[in-house]
């Protein structure tokens, strides 16, 4: 589980690639540059330790080899960037307006550097309902990259359909919820983004995984079928305020952002008279944590709601997080 749990931690940016990985035959260390959460070192079996390491034998950086095979002008290698997302062959960057007129021969430079199959270029944000990304493709053909992270599958049209690495820590998270037994409604589900970790790791008695876009629906049930959790996951495509029920959910997973507080009257109708919800929100910093929790109370409309837990996941905009909070709401005080 040692190489797992080192892509794990690549993922976060915690090992330190200046130091070498040690193996004495009984134990494998890895070098960190900070600590991780507990629950990932759980999940691993693995232990924080005090030690010396020696330095890793230098390699050639990456983004040498693209600044030597980008056929552009020597002024502007400069601007090439030295951060990208790779999700499995393929690799999404952001490009300064300097680069503009080169797309085609940046695209050909990182795909021969990093063997990528596709290379596409990030122009926008997320938009729409649908969690639309705005991406431009600079090579290649299929943009359908298939994902492997934390012993999960994940495939998805990369040129369609958005993916954060950010998010790789409450991904991993989901996997340690304690949900055997339960019924879980996701209410954004996408391609399977939480609801894959709880079923592929936790027993829930089972997963309702809804999810509006027709691309996100379609990858969701390939990748259930990919993980092998058909028996588990129910995938609906639809709004999930349409989803039937009232009171038939131990735990709801509310994994969207800017506009889900407008969803809450239908997480707490699906919610049992006691349970849990994990509520995403983005929240200027200045009002953190007080506005997504006092959200949730106004939801429950004179339940009680007894924080569990509050954090903040990534920045999403200067001065605005994306943060989670979990509540265990009692519906009836």
């Amino acid at each position: 589980m040692a190489e797992d749990l080192r892509l794990a931690l690549t993922s976060l940016r915690l090992v330190d690639k200046r130091l070498a990985i040690q193996d004495d035959g009984d134990a494998i260390t890895i070098p960190l540059t900070g600590r991780p959460d507990q629950f990932v070192l759980r999940k691993y079996g693995a232990v924080l330790v005090e030690g010396s390491f020696t330095p890793r034998e230098t390699r050639v950086d990456p983004i040498d080899m693209v600044r030597e095979a980008a056929d552009i002008p020597d002024s502007l290698v400069r601007f090439l960037p030295d951060k990208w997302e790779q999700l499995g062959s393929v690799i999404v960057l952001k490009l300064p307006p300097e680069l503009d007129e080169y797309e085609a021969e940046i695209g050909r430079a990182y795909a021969s550097a990093l063997r990528a199959t596709s290379v596409l270029r990030e122009v926008g944000g997320i938009s729409g309902g649908m969690r639309t990304p705005s991406i431009r493709k600079l090579f290649g053909s299929d943009a359908v990259a298939v994902h492997k992270e934390n012993g999960i599958t994940y495939k998805f049209d990369a040129e369609k359909l958005m993916f954060s690495s950010g998010n790789i820590e409450e991904r991993m998270r989901m996997a340690t919820i304690e949900c055997d037994g339960e019924t879980v409604i996701d209410m954004f589900a996408g391609i399977g983004y939480f609801t894959l970790p709880m079923a592929v790791y936790r027993r829930p008695r089972k997963v309702i995984a809804c999810e509006i876009n027709p691309v996100a629906h379609s990858y969701l049930v390939e990748n259930i079928a990919l993980n092998r959790v058909g028996p588990v996951v129910e995938p609906i495509l639809g709004d999930n305020r349409d989803l039937e029920g009232d009171g038939v959910a131990d735990r709801v997973v509310m994994g969207y952002v800017r506009t889900t507080h407008e969803f809450l009257p239908t997480a707490l109708r699906l919610l049992k008279d006691s349970g849990i919800v994990h509520y995403h929100e983005t929240c200027p910093s200045e009002l953190l944590p007080e506005r997504p929790i006092k959200r949730l109370q106004a939801a429950a409309s004179g339940g009680r709601v007894e924080i569990l837990r509050s954090k903040e996941i990534k920045t999403y905009a200067p001065g605005v997080s994306h943060v989670v909070v979990d509540a265990k709401v009692f519906r009836r005080a």
